[in-house]
């Protein structure tokens, strides 16, 4: 007699953005079942570009569609700083010296472009489970699996909820509701208000005219504002910050209209963004452009029983740096590993709710730490670039002095610690100046830390320490 069959583990992913369809490709390679739902379209035309650092090019080559992300774009050239009047203070070699650090391109493209080869990249079968249209309504969870209502009544059901449904995320209330049921108090209001919003932003593109560079970054800074403009072969992506009068918490949440985003471009349109052009040529010749909430927070609490989250509904971050897809996949991979060793420790028989718990707990206690790390530092950059105090204002007038090759390692010390799926090999290539921390003494490299600043330099990062605290204390007591 043949023993019982047991349904195998299955994971309900509910987003189809970064995070659920890096979640299809993942869990795909691990052999695990797993379905996405998705309640709109899957490659939205919303949004403008999404930027990918060397660590989340490592885990795209690891999920076979590196080059064709490559392929959408040109290497970026310089990083450029600019005054109110278009007069350049800074170029950066940066994006050289950042790939030259990690052997990993740093490919900037559309949104919408990024999602569809992320899908175009699935087999047949694995796009089969990713379902458009499917709006989670309803979500149930006990000791023996979890299910999910649908808006058209159906249900799915499986033994984890993986919720990638972004900064307004439904899934998360759901589990908010859940444990604060099963455990009065544990989701308490000051974590809620954790989501907090200090910034508005003017996001679009438009078609990179025969003027414009089609490579470079520019960030254009003003007192309150900054104009981030990204250009590449077929658009030029812009993101204007506008600092909010006062910040706002979860789950207040202004809806802005098209009036709105008018008014806003229209009150910056005669902005200077280099030498030659101002602000309202690339509001004129749009392909998109809307205006949108710029949201920063971490959860303390990333799962309640099996119910966990990854990407903007736990950890989101301001885009100015470019790290918020890349640590939507990091965490994506950080859960997928864990559920690859669970589910083949043991091939006839599923992960229990202790021991996917276990897994959850030990996900948490490695991403939380990292993304506070990685939303500070994003938040530092969005206060930089806008001015938002004269403090702010004295780092980036004095940043330009710093080595050409400062913020490319100061940035790696954040790339460096990224995850990779531990069950895809890596070619041997991919090797650069600075090791991977999941591949420290697999071979000798230099040391970029010990080596970033000479003796020479030193007098001007005391210089450059001591002005800034000056100012800003001078700034607070006046």
């Amino acid at each position: 007699m043949s023993p019982p069959q047991i349904n195998p583990f299955r994971v309900i992913v509910v987003g189809g953005g970064v995070g659920g369809l890096t979640a299809a490709h993942a869990l795909s390679k691990a052999g695990i079942d797993y379905v996405v739902l998705e309640k709109g379209f899957i490659a939205p035309p919303i949004g403008a570009s999404i930027g990918i650092y060397p660590h989340g090019s490592r885990i795209l080559r690891q999920l076979g569609v590196l080059q064709a992300v490559a392929d959408e774009c040109l290497p970026l050239g310089k990083s450029i700083n600019l005054l109110p009047n278009g007069t350049a203070i800074a170029k950066s070699d940066f994006f050289r010296h950042c790939i030259k650090n990690h052997q990993f391109p740093i490919p900037v493209l559309e949104r919408r472009a990024f999602l569809q080869i992320l899908y175009d990249g699935l087999d047949e079968a694995s796009k089969a489970k990713v379902k458009p249209g499917k709006n989670v309504t309803e979500v149930f969870q006990d000791d023996n699996g979890v299910r999910v209502t649908l808006q058209d009544g159906t249900t799915e059901e499986g033994d984890l909820i993986l919720g990638c449904d972004g900064v307004h995320s439904n899934v998360r209330n759901a589990m908010w509701n859940n444990a604060n049921t099963a455990i009065p108090g544990m989701i308490t209001t000051a974590e809620k208000k954790a989501l907090y919003c200090d910034w508005t932003a003017l996001v679009g593109f438009c078609p990179t005219l025969p003027s414009m560079s089609n490579c470079d970054m520019s960030c254009t800074h003003y007192e309150g504002k900054s104009f981030l403009i990204i250009n590449q072969k077929q658009w030029t992506f812009f993101f204007v910050f506008f600092k909010n009068v006062e910040r706002l918490y979860w789950p207040s949440r202004p809806r802005w209209t098209k009036e709105d985003a008018e008014k806003k471009a229209t009150s910056c349109a005669d902005c200077p963004i280099s030498d030659t052009q101002v602000f309202g040529e690339l509001w004129k010749n749009r392909e998109r452009g809307e205006l949108v909430n710029i949201e920063e927070g971490l959860f303390k609490h990333m799962y309640f029983g099996r119910i966990v989250l990854a990407g903007d509904a736990v950890h989101k971050m301001t885009p100015n740096i470019g790290l918020g897809g890349n640590s939507s996949m990091e965490s994506v991979v950080v859960l997928a590993n864990a559920l690859n060793k669970a589910v083949k420790t043991d091939p006839k028989r599923k992960p229990g709710k202790a021991a996917i718990e276990a897994l959850l707990a030990e996900y948490q206690a490695e991403r939380y730490p990292r993304m506070k790390k990685v939303i500070e530092f994003s938040g530092l950059a969005t206060k930089i670039q806008a001015w938002d105090n004269i403090f702010y204002k004295a780092v980036s007038r004095i940043m330009p002095y710093l080595p050409d090759t400062a913020f490319a390692n100061e940035c790696a010390k954040i790339i460096k610690g990224a995850p990779k799926l531990d069950y895809v090999p890596l070619p041997e290539d991919a090797k650069g100046l600075v090791e991977w921390d999941d591949e420290v003494g697999t071979s000798p490299r230099v040391d970029i830390f010990k080596s970033a600043v000479t003796q020479s330099q030193i007098p001007l990062l005391v210089l450059f320490v001591l002005l800034s605290s000056c100012i800003y204390l001078i700034g607070y007591k006046s």
